[in-house]
């Protein structure tokens, strides 16, 4: 299935408005349905409704909780669903390793054509496996 045969969604998880408006903007221009969450206390709700996205994108530095709980909390949920973080933070390199699947980091500033080529190869995958 590719993208323009259906709308990829994606569940942003970012505390920063004026870079989750921006990737918003750009994803959905690129044709993906976005739903954010500003904080880990919204986003662990949402991700306790059930309702799976295509993957995550989530920033590591989170108020209330850090993004690496909030993913632990995802792959419990649905362990296959792709999570990408978005980091300025080398320290996650490490601290995400043991994953399975691996997760994929993505360093702030974030380049975007490569986090939609990311999210393209990520969300295929998912749908074939799902």
């Amino acid at each position: 299935m590719t993208l323009s045969e259906s709308s990829a969604k994606i569940l942003l998880i970012e505390d920063d408005p004026s870079s989750a408006t921006r990737l918003i903007q750009l994803l959905s221009e690129d044709g993906f349905e976005v739903e954010w969450r500003d904080n880990a206390t919204d986003a662990a709700v949402r991700i306790g409704q059930g309702h799976r996205p295509d993957a995550i994108v989530l920033d590591y530095r989170l108020p209330h909780r850090d993004g690496l709980q909030l993913a632990h909390d995802a792959r419990a949920r649905w362990p296959t669903i792709p999570l990408v973080f978005v980091t300025s933070y080398s320290e996650v390199l490490q601290r995400i390793e043991p994953m399975s699947p691996p997760a994929i980091v993505v360093s702030k500033p974030v380049v975007y054509s490569d986090l939609v080529r990311i999210l393209q190869r990520l969300v295929g995958a998912s749908q074939i496996q799902d």
